[in-house]
């Protein structure tokens, strides 16, 4: 995100998007899904009293600065950036080797 970008902002942008980095670093934080209801997202800004609807938000979200955070609004849903990753998890066979590996290291320093 740019200082120009929220420089040229109005202060319900300003406020939406620092609702929607919040949403998506909390997600990113528990390992959850990068989406949100419209619904509960009109919600959560209306109790920090803005008032938008959703079709403004659609809007708003094609614009910077918040479509640095939010990617696409796709049916009820909002998807935040980064959505579309695919978290990569170790199987338990790699997971092992790495916790051995990392333990011989371990013992070879100490």
């Amino acid at each position: 995100m740019l200082i120009r970008e929220v420089a040229a902002a109005d202060s319900d942008q300003i406020k939406l998007t620092a609702l929607a980095q919040f949403l998506l670093g909390r997600a990113e934080d528990t390992d959850a899904e990068r989406t949100i209801s419209t619904d509960a997202f009109l919600k959560l800004a209306s109790n920090m009293g803005i008032s938008v609807t959703a079709d403004r938000l659609a809007e708003l979200a094609a614009q910077p600065p918040l479509n640095a955070v939010i990617a696409r609004i796709e049916g009820p849903n909002i998807l935040f950036q980064g959505s579309d990753v695919v978290p990569t998890t170790m199987t338990v066979d790699q997971a092992r080797k790495t916790v051995d590996s990392m333990a011989k290291r371990a013992i070879d320093i100490g």
